[in-house]
This record gives C-alpha cells, sequence and structure tokens, in this order.
C-alpha cells in the first residue's frame, strides 16, 4: 500500500462538500443540487504563505439551475470559483497541467481537520487543512473551442463585476490572494 493510499484509508467521505463551506449561501441560490468535485477542471492553484492556505480556482461540472439573467441571456455554459483552503499542512504535489479534469475528494481525520486529494493520471494533489472552506470570485463563462476558460467572463460579486471582464493575470493579488 503506498501512501496515497493509507492516507485514503484513514479518511471518511465527506457526503456533502458544500456543508464545509462557510459561505454557502451564493452556491445555493445558484444551484437546486449542488454538484458533486467528482469532474472539475483545476484552472489554478495558489499557494499563499501568509495562511498557509491555498485555493484552487476550478469550474464545476454543471452549470448552475439557478444562474441570474444575463448569463442566461449571454448563452454562458460553464461556472467557475475559487475554493479557499486555511491552515494548510501536509502539502504534496506533483505532475500538475492546467485544465485538466479530476475529482477533488474530501473527508475528515478527526473533528477539525480535512483530508483534501486530487489524483489524475501524473497528477497528485493532496493536503490536510481546516474543516471551513470558502467560495468566492465565482463566474460564467462560455467555454472556448480548446476548452480553455480565456475571454470574457461575467462574475456574481459585485466588486469583482466592476473590476474584472475575464479572468485576470496570476499577479493580481486581490484575485488570487483574497476571496
Amino acid at each position: 500500500m503506498d501512501k496515497y493510499q493509507a492516507a485514503r484509508s484513514t479518511t471518511i467521505t465527506i457526503a456533502n462538500w458544500a456543508d464545509l463551506v462557510r459561505n454557502s449561501a451564493y452556491l445555493k441560490a445558484l444551484y437546486t443540487s449542488i454538484p458533486k468535485l467528482d469532474a472539475i477542471i483545476v484552472r489554478s492553484i495558489h499557494l499563499n504563505h501568509f495562511g498557509p492556505s491555498l485555493t484552487l480556482r476550478i469550474d464545476l461540472p454543471e452549470f448552475p439551475q439557478n444562474p441570474p439573467a444575463p448569463w442566461v441571456e449571454a448563452a454562458l455554459d460553464r461556472f467557475q470559483c475559487q475554493l479557499e483552503f486555511i491552515a494548510v499542512e501536509n502539502l504534496e504535489l506533483t505532475g500538475w497541467i492546467p485544465g485538466g479534469q479530476t475529482a477533488l475528494e474530501l473527508g475528515t481525520r478527526n473533528s477539525n481537520k480535512i483530508h483534501a486529494r486530487m489524483n489524475s493520471g501524473e497528477f497528485h494533489l493532496s493536503f490536510t487543512a481546516a474543516d471551513s472552506i470558502l467560495v468566492g470570485h465565482m463566474s460564467a463563462f462560455k467555454v472556448q473551442s480548446d476548452q480553455s476558460d480565456s475571454g470574457p467572463h461575467q462574475f456574481l460579486g459585485r466588486l469583482d463585476s466592476k473590476k474584472f471582464s475575464e479572468i485576470p493575470p496570476p499577479y493580481e493579488k486581490t484575485f488570487y490572494e483574497h476571496i
């Protein structure tokens, strides 16, 4: 048994990841049923030593059932958000290629920690974090023919929608370091 299988065997899977999201009201307003994290597209991984925290920018596998009218009018077809994990420990990352599809498995190890794990081909990400997730920078966009998220995005948040019309470059700290 390798170390990834050993870590998985001591973890109890979390039935609904949205139960760990502190600000889940935004997701619950958009989704009648919040999708599982079994086929997400990982667009970026941001590490911040001030937390220490880890932020994943992902596309959820389903478009919201209750999207805002402008999203419907613009015929947008993908939903993207950032998930921020705090008090990150035991981080392992290998073989990541942006834009790859994978599953994010979340489980509990004790009363106040979660274990997160992703494996897909050569890609592996695992870490332990506090059992509280923030969701932010929610947007919708029309996927490009190359499956990229380049191009216009319509952001849900008022500040994001005033400041950004597409995904900003990685050095934009207000986008990648603050949810």
